[in-house]
């Protein structure tokens, strides 16, 4: 028995972190193999987190180019395998292909699968002649993965969505569906079986969409899935409708922000496609097709939808939380009589042999890289380490220096002497500077005790604040004088700072940090720091005055919005503010219906209010 899994997983990143790993996902969704859409991966986000499981063989593509925004699109195919060589198991392919017009890498360093080979120029009806740039953005966008696996053909596909105003993407799906269409019928000639799953993105009938507008079957490629299918003259079996022909309310993707899920009002556009010759070997291809003689199974995978849907507060416009999981919701298909393969191993084009998985040979560039920062280390130290400060990235070439636990008390002693405070930013310039000044300064004795029982707890606090300030600040970053007489926190390492000093025994603790007497701080300091007391009693009255004002105003605007909010006509209930995001009204301020969106029939859904926001002019304004 073989599993097939199809999920549009809207962003792989996501729901690894939703199920813990890669492999409690995977496992969750318990399948042989396991197909995956809109993973949302460039091949610059490829890790092993992602894409390496024990127990699976992943095969991925991404997308290379942008079209102005971040990573979208990928699809992935993960193979649940007993042992990825000398394998005979039929989930483990014998050989894959990324991309279907078979101009890719891979299919240029090997055989594409049935050697498909498009003869240029293409010429393709209501399209005219096809470029091979115009190929290659088919593949480029990391829309489909090929597996061979012996006795099938395995297409995991992500359609593209399209706005029916956009004649370039509208472009771009019809030659997407009609290059796809080549590849199935140069397959299907030779006799494969084809396996079709994925999210396509078209909903092939009325029954797959809830409340279907009229005219709905006839747009273009609802028109063009349909004559694929058995029932109309096509090749392939639609799985699920074919096993629940009559079955309503059955469907895949629900709109996120319309809160489409709590009342099911969704469309079933995942789907699971097959077609081919069963095993047995007899004339009559009617009756003994792949679908009739080994599908024993294809259903929706209800309970991975997103959130329970009893225990959460009604969509008002929203939710007060987020609710994990896709959009989308699995499709799975069970296979019987499936006889096992050949011996053969992972093909070469495995995730496990990608450069970004396996790792890469270093370049000389990256040993010309800039370095790290320079931290000081903590007790028991107190030390820079010299080879941590040679790979600093300090401004100047001065040869770094350490302080030791004898040089501590003598260069505490000589800052008491006039020399100054080491700067918190950790500079080797700095401190050679303290270190020279400090030895050509004539400190006295009672200095030395003075700063040792009184001001070696500002000395300490300056030279741990560096270890501590170095991940939030930069280098260059110019400390204020003021950052020099704060008061320091009690940290719970102080006491073993302290005892690295020597000779002092004990240490008495301040209230609040001591300052030298007059004769030891400049005059103009000891005003600015009084001043700047006084300035902030001052500034912070005020800031509290404009925080109570910006609370009263802002109060105020909600006030007066929430007496300007219509009601919509269906339950009298206040609407929820939307703007126009593209178009001739682009900006535009209208009102909808706060409830979630659902059938027409359900008086408890979202009445369809819409009403357009008044405009005052500019004289009313004024």
């Amino acid at each position: 028995m073989v599993k097939i899994v199809t999920y549009n997983v809207n962003g792989l990143r996501p729901r690894v972190a939703q199920h813990g790993s890669l492999r409690r996902l995977l496992d969750a969704l318990d399948a042989d193999i396991i197909c995956f859409q809109e993973t949302k991966l460039s091949r610059q986000d490829l890790s092993g987190d992602v894409i390496m499981a024990e127990g699976y063989e992943a095969f991925i593509s991404c997308n290379r180019t942008s079209r102005g925004r971040g990573a979208y699109s990928g699809v992935a195919t993960f193979c649940r395998v007993t042992s990825a060589f000398s394998s005979q198991e039929v989930a483990l392919p014998v050989a894959a292909e990324e991309g279907f017009a078979g101009l890719q890498g891979s299919a240029k360093d090997s055989e594409t699968i049935g050697d498909f080979i498009l003869q240029m120029p293409v010429e393709e009806e209501g399209l005219g002649e096809i470029t091979r740039e115009e190929l290659l953005r088919l593949d480029n966008e990391g829309r489909c993965i090929i597996t061979d696996h012996g006795h099938f053909v395995l297409f995991n596909l992500y359609g593209p969505a399209i706005g029916e105003d956009d004649e370039e993407r509208v472009r771009f799906k019809l030659l997407f569906y009609k290059i796809l269409q080549k590849r199935w019928e140069c397959l299907l000639a030779l006799g494969k079986r084809v396996f079709v799953v994925g999210d396509l993105n078209i909903a092939p009938g009325s029954v797959d969409r809830c409340d279907a507008p009229p005219g709905f079957e006839k747009q273009m490629f609802r028109e063009w899935l349909r004559s694929m299918l058995r029932e109309n003259g096509g090749p392939f079996f639609d799985a699920f409708r074919s096993k629940h022909p009559e079955r309503t309310g059955a469907y895949t993707c629900f709109n996120q922000k319309v809160g489409a899920e709590e009342y099911n009002y969704g469309s079933r556009i995942d789907h699971i496609l097959v077609s081919g010759a069963c095993f047995h070997h007899c004339n009559s291809v009617e009756d003994h097709s792949i679908f009739h003689c080994h599908v024993e199974d294809c259903e929706i995978m209800n309970h991975f939808r997103r959130g329970d849907l009893e225990n959460i507060s009604k969509w008002k416009g929203g939710r007060s939380i987020k609710l994990e999981g896709s959009d989308h919701i699995p499709v799975y298909i069970v296979l019987n009589g499936m006889p096992e393969l050949p011996v053969h191993s992972t093909p070469s084009s495995a995730a496990r042999y990608l450069p970004e998985i396996r790792g890469r040979q270093q370049s000389i560039v990256s040993f010309l890289s800039k370095g790290k920062i320079c931290e000081v280390e903590d007790v028991p130290g107190l030390i820079m380490s010299q080879n941590r400060a040679n790979e600093s990235c300090c401004s100047d070439d001065l040869e770094s220096k350490s302080i030791s636990k004898e040089e501590l008390p003598t260069a505490i002693t000589e800052f008491s002497g006039g020399g100054n405070l080491p700067s918190p930013t950790c500079k080797r310039r700095n401190l050679d500077h303290w270190i020279n000044e400090g030895s050509s300064s004539n400190s006295e004795n009672s200095n030395a005790t003075f700063l040792s029982q009184r001001g070696v707890k500002a000395s300490l606090y300056g030279i741990k604040s560096m270890s501590s300030k170095k991940n939030k600040h930069n280098l260059s970053s110019q400390p204020t004088i003021k950052s020099f007489f704060r008061r320091p926190e009690p940290r719970a390492g102080d006491a073993n700072i302290i005892s690295l000093v020597g000779s002092v025994d004990t240490v008495p603790i301040m209230d609040e940090l001591c300052y030298p007497k007059d004769d030891s701080m400049p005059e103009n300091i000891q005003c600015t720091a009084a001043a700047e007391d006084q300035d902030n009693s001052v500034s912070c009255s005020l800031s509290t005055d404009k925080r109570n004002v910006a609370t009263l105003e802002w109060q105020r605007i909600q006030q007066r919005m929430k007496m300007s909010i219509p009601l919509c006509k269906g339950h009298r209930e206040p609407c929820i503010p939307r703007s126009v995001k593209k178009g001739s009204n682009i900006g535009r301020q209208f009102y909808v219906c706060a409830r979630a969106q659902g059938p027409s029939s359900n008086p408890e859904a979202n009445c369809n209010h819409f009403q357009w926001a008044s405009v005052k002019s500019k004289g009313k304004r004024q």
